[in-house]
């Protein structure tokens, strides 16, 4: 990664970790558009930048306009001030301190057996410290210019902030650092914890054709969950038959372990954000259909939901453009980094947005043949293994609200949803 990405990626990281310093009251909040904003003058002090060569007015207009409760935040963001109480907090030196020292191998059960205590012990710990003494806190700082987005966010995901990041460090934890007890394809009784589990099961592929068979997990009928996983023949969301080598060449199949992760399935499954309608260049696709029953998402909609230029990835891509443009010119590091993807995605473009769009119309002829869906609710049983989840049962953590069980479903593009897309457009990408 070049230094500038680098740079730009830990700015993005630090402004989403939303902390600020005292600013102007909610009625005279500035935006993203506004050289005077705090989050501006901040970066211009901190990274030795002057802001008026930055034409963050017109940069910035389209996010202003479409997402005015995400700028008028994001502009109140003071990256420096979060920078230093994170760095001056105990608790998060010592968690830091602790992981420098920790080799991650995630590769062999004894790995997991290591891994697991410092996640339940010092990471969740640490994420959940710095919410509560770093990001929270910050936002009551912000004299209400974060009200809006914290009202978003707790209307997108039917959790505050604080609470939905909670609620996944438990429903994660769960999922990694279950221990399972059961007998193994050898006859032994075993225990492992379910990271290895699920980490191991893949193990089966030892062919072209194996790997391409698990396209088929995301075209996976919430009724086929439990035969999918256990490697058995099944239905996928076309109608036809597939089948993934789960439990062949003799490797166990992730069993009783496939429960916490579908508990986080069905939480994620839960939010209202997936109620929203989107544009997909004309076409309105229903995000809830990623998760109901009998319901999916062409993979193509996907893409052209992406690709439309007045929904949020090209307003982002358009606004990082031109911010590079502006910070490093034309003959920078920026625009060689550009040049770069735009020739591994086989085109020659000199931007960011026009690279992307040429990588993503390559996807299309793979992604109109996907029927995209996300399993969940699968209700797996497995009576002869048994499981021990560090963090309580996922199942109390679940919402019993069904995916898109609004009552009238919103039809807007949102930032929220841009990052549902991007992660399904990278699932995609994987295969």
């Amino acid at each position: 990664m070049q230094p500038h990405a680098s740079c730009m990626w830990s700015l993005t990281s630090i402004a989403l970790a939303l902390g600020s310093l005292p600013s102007s009251n909610a009625a005279t909040c500035k935006t993203l558009g506004d050289s005077g904003s705090t989050l501006a003058t901040s970066l211009a002090s901190w990274l030795s930048v002057d802001t008026s060569v930055i034409p963050v007015d017109t940069m910035f207009a389209e996010i202003d306009d479409s997402f005015p409760w995400f700028s008028k935040c994001m502009a109140a963001i003071n990256p420096q001030a979060v920078y230093i109480s994170l760095g001056s907090s105990s608790t998060l030196k010592s968690c830091l301190s602790t992981l420098e020292e920790f080799e991650l191998d995630l590769s062999s059960a004894d790995g997991w057996a290591e891994a697991c205590p410092v996640l339940e012990n010092t990471v969740i710990p640490c994420v959940q410290s710095a919410m509560t003494e770093a990001i929270m806190d910050a936002f009551d700082t912000t004299s209400g210019c974060c009200d809006d987005f914290l009202a978003k966010i707790k209307y997108f995901f039917g959790d505050s902030l604080d609470d939905m990041v909670n609620k996944l460090l438990k429903l994660g934890g769960n999922a990694a650092c279950a221990e399972r007890s059961f007998t193994n394809l050898k006859g032994t009784a075993t225990k492992e914890l379910c990271g290895y589990s699920a980490f191991h099961s893949f193990m089966f592929i030892e062919s072209d054709d194996d790997a391409i068979n698990l396209l088929s997990l995301a075209q996976m009928p919430n009724d086929q969950m439990c035969n999918a996983f256990e490697g058995k023949t099944f239905t996928n969301t076309k109608g036809g038959s597939s089948k993934i080598g789960f439990g062949t060449n003799d490797v166990d199949t992730m069993g009783i372990c496939l429960q916490p992760v579908d508990a986080l399935m069905q939480y994620v499954a839960s939010w209202p954000i997936f109620s929203l309608v989107l544009d997909a260049d004309g076409t309105d696709i229903t995000l809830s259909d990623l998760f109901t029953a009998g319901k999916n998402i062409r993979g193509n909609a996907i893409l052209a939901y992406a690709k439309t230029s007045t929904n949020m990835p090209m307003m982002f891509l358009r606004a990082i453009d031109n911010l590079l443009e502006t910070l490093d010119g034309k003959s920078s590091s920026a625009t060689s980094d550009i040049e770069e993807y735009s020739e591994a995605s086989g085109g020659s473009d000199s931007s960011i947005a026009d690279a992307f769009l040429n990588f993503v119309t390559q996807l299309d002829s793979e992604a109109t043949a996907l029927k995209l869906h996300i399993p969940n609710n699968g209700g797996c049983t497995y009576p002869d293994q048994s499981i021990t989840e560090p963090f309580g049962s996922s199942t109390t953590d679940v919402t019993t609200q069904a995916a898109g069980s609004s009552s009238s479903a919103s039809k807007t593009p949102t930032f929220v949803a841009f990052g549902v897309m991007l992660s399904l457009l990278a699932t995609m990408t994987l295969f």
